[in-house]
């Protein structure tokens, strides 16, 4: 009998065990369930309420380079105007037009690497077949800042020989390892000596001076805060761009530097880069340098953007 009762309170109380288990799994799904709701809901409510930022007169001037941002559904790439338009275009336009041109991904790169840090520095290469860097590759990596993650990447990646270049280092032109070389020299429009005493050379004088003349430079990185434009320009005009295969570059648009260019023919660079063949597979937003136009609505003056020379491939084929 006390045997009989023990078993029964026994199985009373699992009996309870078990109802207050289930009490708590439905509380906890009921919770749970409120919770995922009440996100749901906020999130409509977010969609519904949602206005896009209002400009000023200055601004909505020009407010069709915004409109479509990044998404467009135009037939081709969207081309820069000519260098009589962009002169008549107030700055803000400027800005409109540079934004709606950096952010159209123009070409399709299937296998794209982050070279380097995922920090400042580091770089998006196009590695698909035509592209890939394999030795014996040359890269030109321009700005440097005495950080070499990338340079010392692209030797580890690829095999490459890599030539560093920065005049702001206080260092002396020297062979760093097996694989990389570092020149105290800064990338400009002209061969020069700056007030500071840097010395800036063009991209074809270095390429003579190394031996490069009639070389093929597998990527040209390029982060020379604001003097890219001056040297774009100069090497646009001179051909000196036609062999090199990728263009891996920091913009520091309407950002003056050492060579100032204006905003019009910062953008007359860009669009003499789409006539030269070369189009955009990657660009990325650096939100260190933003502008901010009205409210919320801002945009970044510091943008990577990455290019690989389409003729360039049709010529060696």
């Amino acid at each position: 009998m006390r045997t009989f009762k023990h078993l029964t309170n026994a199985s009373i109380t699992r009996i309870r065990k078990m109802n207050l288990t289930r009490k708590h799994k439905i509380i906890c799904a009921t919770i749970l369930f409120g919770l995922i709701m009440c996100i749901l809901v906020t999130i409509y409510k977010e969609k519904r309420s949602y206005q896009v930022p209002e400009m000023s007169a200055e601004e909505s001037e020009n407010v069709n380079v915004f409109e479509d941002d990044v998404v467009t559904y135009e037939a081709g790439d969207y081309v820069l105007p000519d260098d009589a338009t962009l002169k008549q275009m107030t700055r803000v336009q400027l800005l409109g037009v540079f934004w709606k041109y950096i952010n159209r991904i123009q070409t399709l790169c299937r296998n794209v690497y982050r070279v380097g840090t995922v920090k400042d520095g580091g770089k998006e290469i196009c590695t698909d077949k035509p592209y890939r860097p394999s030795p014996p590759c040359i890269v030109y990596s321009f700005g440097i800042d005495y950080r070499l993650e990338f340079d010392l990447a692209v030797v580890k990646l690829f095999g490459c020989q890599v030539y560093a270049f920065d005049p702001s280092m206080k260092m002396e032109s020297k062979r760093v390892s097996e694989h990389i070389w570092f020149y105290n020299w800064g990338l400009g429009g002209e061969d020069t000596v700056t007030n500071n005493g840097w010395v800036i050379k063009t991209l074809a004088t270095i390429r003579k001076e190394l031996g490069h003349s009639n070389k093929t430079i597998d990527v040209l990185k390029v982060d020379v805060e604001g003097d890219e434009w001056h040297a774009l320009l100069q090497m646009l005009k001179t051909g000196a761009l036609k062999d090199v295969k990728q263009i891996a570059m920091e913009t520091h648009f309407l950002d003056k530097g050492n060579f100032p260019e204006e905003g019009n023919a910062q953008l007359s660079a860009l669009r003499d880069l789409y006539n030269a063949g070369f189009r955009i597979f990657m660009r990325d937003r650096n939100i260190v340098g933003s502008k901010n136009l009205k409210g919320d609505w801002s945009m970044t003056d510091l943008n990577e953007i990455s290019l690989i020379n389409t003729r360039i491939v049709k010529t060696k084929q």
